[in-house]
């Protein structure tokens, strides 16, 4: 996603307070849409492919790119397994365990990783709760109905004057992200039920431990925000405010300070 523009919607650089219904508008002007129908198209984009439609795609685009592969996979030629366990490989042997080996590739292009399916689901879920979640804090900081999120914007450090006023800094801290993860459902919705995905697209467990991955490695964080100083420029996560920042390089500060005097007392 390309960086969002935001200074033509304010008069100034300052970090000033601006109306909270701004919020609502800067946002429905950069989606193009009212906040109620931003939602609904949220809900209603859902992944829809079955692993049935994906398995019948798969093998009917193998028997139209290659029949006599599909064909060869099929019906196998018998092993020569005497041969080839006493270490007496015939050439024909050898030729036969080569042409296996590469139809077993190629073959690979039309088999159906289950996990594939599974992780464009958990991905998609992920990025859309995040989404919901933040449009909820924007509605009702627009609607000046932040009463019953007050424990989360204190815990994001979203401040708000006296009159409901929101800062220009958290609705950039707060749009930027909500769009991010709007990009991203749409995103990985799209791919998942376009079945063409799945004939180049494919994931494992045993390639994530294969390539030294984790699960936790390959999705977003399901938490808004992460507290920490090197993981700020994460995407789709709302960014730590100025306060945040300092509090936190404060923290940093003592734990070393507390470090340095273990080891040279």
């Amino acid at each position: 996603m390309e960086n969002l523009n935001f200074e033509s919607y304010f008069e100034s650089t300052a970090n000033k307070y601006y109306d909270p219904k701004y919020i609502v508008t800067i946002l429905e002007n950069i989606l193009g849409n009212r906040l109620d129908d931003i939602k609904n198209e949220i809900h209603n984009t859902q992944i829809v492919v079955s692993k049935e439609q994906i398995t019948e795609y798969l093998e009917k685009t193998f028997e139209e790119e290659d029949p006599e592969l599909k064909r060869r996979m099929e019906s196998p030629k018998p092993k020569r397994s005497g041969n080839i366990g006493n270490g007496r490989m015939t050439d024909e042997d050898i030729k036969t365990l080569s042409q296996e080996f590469v139809d077993s590739l190629s073959a690979g292009r039309y088999y159906f990783e289950p996990y594939t399916l599974e992780y464009f689901k958990r991905y998609s879920n992920i990025v859309r709760n995040k989404a919901l979640l933040l449009l909820n804090i924007i509605e009702k900081i627009g609607n000046r109905d932040s009463l019953s999120i007050q424990d989360l914007m204190k815990e994001l450090d979203i401040q708000l004057d006296e009159n409901g006023n929101i800062l220009k800094e958290d609705i950039i801290r707060l749009i930027t992200p909500t769009v991010y993860n709007i990009n991203e459902l749409n995103e990985k919705v799209t791919k998942a039920n376009d079945l063409s995905t799945y004939l180049t697209f494919k994931m494992s467990k045993h390639s994530l431990y294969r390539n030294d991955l984790s699960e936790g490695e390959i999705y977003p964080t399901e938490s808004l925000q992460i507290k920490n100083l090197y993981y700020d420029h994460i995407k789709g996560n709302v960014p730590l405010s100025n306060n945040q920042k300092v509090e936190l390089e404060d923290q940093e500060r003592k734990s070393m300070k507390k470090i340095a005097k273990m080891l040279f007392d």
